[in-house]
């Protein structure tokens, strides 16, 4: 903000600024002081933003939200948002489209809640412009919906950027369109904004334009179409996460891979094992890379224990029939994870992998004082199961284990975590 006051101000406003008396200003807001004053007391705090934010201790806040909701003018009323986004982080819109929201508190306008929200849409204040979109997506009528896509195309990026995040938070399909405009955008932003916005959306066209747009030369662009991909829990994005997979760039490799796992436990209910079974056949057959280091890095980084699961999952379906080392050491690590689920799914994968040398890795696990001991069980039901066929039954007895094939059959709460 511009410390250079305009000398269209009352002088006795300068002299409280100047002596840092920010509270005394903020008192003139939504008073019955003339238009005059109120206006300067807005134009002042806005201006003096560092200072305000220097000064305030919670009271000047408060009055500033008051004049929000209390102010007749327009322009003053817009100046106090200004100053609010200044002093404060982006909280604070909701904080004031809940209090326009509310029935406790005064409506700024004659209007009633939410028509005045569609006034403030109409405005040529952007900061009103603002608070509109972000009380409009609450809003969600069937006549809102094609404003909130309208404003996705506003001259001001803070009221085009926060139209685009609640169309996607919406998700009404009536906001596609706009989005896949925004796609075309000059500005990065805007197009990762609407690219995660399409994919909370979903639906065929939404689909078309993201894999269009993961062919991009723009490699954080394609980074984050490749992220969002993943969530929608089809198989028609698969074939372009394949191709991620074998991007030049590594965070788009890394992307591709956690959207390939993503994939798999989004998938709807009745269509999870088809769409597991499908992964794991394209992820075997391809021959253009060596995917595992690539689903191993994502194991061992990912602090989501949805993704963890599932990449223990797939590493066991995927690292046949020539398993890597690095693949069995770290499924063996894993199962002292500290995420139970985690560690039985990394036993049931290393089942799956089986082979003479993981028995001796395991021996030497079950030995390792380092390991705990629900660990050292795992290992030796991993150890027992690849040299027993009936050690399954001997264990059920001495070892509270239920083995399965499939992340789901884990949790129900799979998309809880």
């Amino acid at each position: 903000m511009d410390d250079q006051p305009q000398t269209t101000q009352p002088d006795f406003l300068y002299t409280l600024a100047t002596n840092g008396q920010f509270d005394r200003i903020a008192r003139y807001l939504g008073s019955n002081d003339s238009l005059g004053v109120r206006l300067g007391a807005a134009g002042i705090l806005a201006e003096f933003g560092d200072g305000v934010k220097q000064a305030d201790n919670g009271e000047i806040k408060q009055q500033l939200i008051s004049g929000v909701l209390e102010e007749t003018d327009e322009t003053v009323r817009a100046r106090i948002v200004e100053t609010l986004l200044y002093i404060h982080d982006e909280d604070i819109i909701e904080t004031l489209v809940r209090k326009v929201a509310s029935d406790t508190e005064p409506t700024p306008t004659d209007s009633p809640h939410p028509l005045v929200l569609v006034e403030w849409l109409g405005s040529d204040h952007p900061e009103l412009r603002l608070l509109a979109v972000a009380g409009l997506g609450d809003v969600g009528t069937h006549t809102v919906i094609p404003k909130l896509a309208s404003a996705c195309t506003d001259d001001d990026y803070r009221v085009r950027a926060r139209a685009i995040e609640e169309c996607g938070r919406v998700g009404d399909h009536r906001c596609v369109d706009a989005l896949i405009e925004a796609l075309e955008s000059y500005n990065e932003e805007i197009k990762m904004k609407a690219a995660r916005s399409l994919a909370q959306i979903g639906g065929d066209a939404a689909i078309e334009a993201l894999i269009d747009a993961a062919k991009t030369d723009n490699e954080e662009l394609r980074r984050t179409v490749i992220e969002s991909l993943g969530t929608l829990g089809s198989l028609d994005v698969l074939t372009i996460l394949l191709n991620g997979i074998d991007d030049s760039d590594d965070g788009v490799q890394q992307a591709a891979a956690e959207s390939i796992v993503e994939l798999v436990y989004q998938a709807p209910f009745e269509e999870s094992h088809t769409v597991r079974e499908t992964v794991v056949e394209e992820l075997q057959a391809s021959t253009d890379s060596d995917t595992v280091p690539i689903f191993l890095t994502l194991f061992e980084e990912s602090d989501r224990r949805a993704i963890r699961r599932n990449t223990a999952w797939l590493l066991g379906r995927i690292a046949n029939p020539h398993p890597r080392d690095e693949t069995v050491e770290t499924l063996i690590d894993a199962l002292d994870a500290y995420d139970d689920t985690t560690a039985q799914i990394a036993a049931t994968s290393l089942v799956r992998i089986g082979g003479i040398d993981l028995e001796e890795r395991l021996e030497a696990a079950i030995d390792s004082y380092e390991t705990s001991e629900d660990a050292r069980q795992r290992a030796e039901f991993v150890h027992t199961q690849i040299t027993d066929s009936e050690a399954e039954e001997l264990l059920k007895e001495t070892v509270e284990y239920v083995r399965v094939t499939e992340p789901a059959d884990y949790t129900a709460q799979k998309r809880d975590d």
